[in-house]
C-alpha cells in the first residue's frame, strides 16, 4: 500500500487495518466500505461498497466490473447540503443497515482473531484450520473469505474470488455488497466476473443465436 499513497501524495491520516479491526467494530463484511460522520461526529451512513465510478479490477485470469456513478454523487449532495441531503440516514435507518450480532458472528471473530494469530506466528496448518472454520462460521463476510483465501496464495485468493462472484451471479439475488438504495445504482456490477476466454464465449452464443 506504501507505494500507492506516496504515488497520491495524500494531504490526510491514511490508516492501514490489515487486521480488519476497523471493519469489526463497524460490522463491515467487505472492504473497500465507507462511513459517513458529520461535523458533529454522528455516523450518518455506514457499511456501503464505494467506488467513485465504473472500473475493472483484474484477477489473475479473469476481471470483476465494479462501481458506478451513485455513491459519488450522493456524497457530494451530503457535502452540499449537510443534513438536508436526502440520502443522510436517521437513527432508525441506521440501525436496521447494522449487520446483526449473534453467538456465530461472535465465534466467528474469535475465530478469524486466531487464523491471524497462527498465520502471524509462522503456523500455517493451525492457520488455515481456524480460517476455513471462520468461513464456515460467517460465509458472507467477504473480509473473512478474502483474507483467509490469500493465505494460499493471490493467484489462490483471485481464482476464489471470482468463482464465488460467478456462483452469486448465477444463482442468488446477493450481491459483493449490499443495495445502497442510490438513484442510478447498478448493484449487480460487483458480480459481473469475465475470465480470459468470456469475450470468445460470449461471441460464441452471438452466433449460435443468429
Amino acid at each position: 500500500m506504501g507505494k500507492w499513497f506516496d504515488r497520491a501524495s495524500p494531504t490526510y491520516r491514511c490508516v492501514i487495518d490489515p487486521t480488519h479491526q476497523i471493519s469489526s467494530l463497524f460490522g463491515w463484511v467487505s472492504v473497500p466500505s465507507a462511513v459517513w460522520i458529520d461535523e458533529e461526529g454522528r455516523i450518518v451512513r455506514s457499511n456501503e461498497g464505494t467506488y467513485p465510478a465504473p472500473m475493472t479490477i483484474g484477477f489473475g485470469l479473469g476481471k470483476v466490473r465494479v462501481g458506478d456513478h451513485a455513491f459519488a454523487r450522493a456524497t457530494r449532495d451530503w457535502i452540499e447540503r449537510g443534513a438536508e441531503s436526502e440520502h443522510v440516514w436517521s437513527r432508525s435507518e441506521l440501525a436496521e443497515r447494522l449487520k446483526p450480532v449473534d453467538d456465530d458472528t461472535r465465534l466467528a471473530e474469535a475465530t478469524f482473531r486466531l487464523a491471524l494469530h497462527f498465520e502471524a506466528v509462522g503456523d500455517s496448518e493451525r492457520a488455515w484450520r481456524h480460517f476455513t472454520a471462520t468461513q464456515q462460521l460467517a460465509p458472507d463476510n467477504w473480509n473473512y473469505l478474502r483474507q483467509g483465501w490469500t493465505h494460499k496464495g493471490t493467484i489462490y485468493a483471485s481464482l476464489k474470488v471470482l468463482a464465488r462472484t460467478s456462483y452469486l451471479r448465477k444463482n442468488t439475488d446477493t450481491s459483493y455488497y449490499d443495495p445502497m438504495g442510490l438513484p442510478g445504482e447498478n448493484n449487480r456490477r460487483y458480480i459481473e466476473p469475465d475470465w480470459l476466454w468470456t469475450p470468445a464465449v460470449r461471441r460464441i452464443k452471438q452466433l449460435l443465436r443468429r
